[in-house]
């Protein structure tokens, strides 16, 4: 899923919690005595709590492929990662192809290394 399409998701999820909210509560309240000004303020910190977790969500932008095969002809050894490695968060990739073959040590990292 695109970036673009999870932040679209996370905005109208977050404005359907304002009116989940604040609809009901002021159909219940007999005589009008929670006026807006009251009801909108509660409902929109529902909603802003709504949109700071979707929006985290959003933010962590879709992930890439990864594909790693490796061979080994002798006694070394082989590692492999898939994703970021390190402090540096970064973009993941659309796609990583890897393959490796040898007799020694092999190490693949699909993603960020630092």
């Amino acid at each position: 899923m695109s970036v673009a399409v999870r932040w679209f998701l996370a905005v109208a999820a977050s404005v359907l919690v304002f009116f989940l909210i604040a609809v009901p509560w002021a159909l219940v309240v007999p005589g009008g005595d929670d006026p807006w000004d009251v009801i909108a303020p509660v409902a929109g910190v529902f909603a802003a709590g709504a949109l700071a977790g979707l929006g985290w969500w959003a933010a962590q932008g879709g992930s890439g492929n990864v594909y790693q095969s490796a061979e080994t002809t002798g006694t070394g050894d082989i590692e492999q990662i898939g994703g970021n490695r390190g402090g540096t968060a970064g973009s993941s990739p659309a796609s990583v192809r890897q393959k490796a073959k040898g007799g020694g040590n092999i190490n693949q990292v699909g993603g960020n290394r630092s």
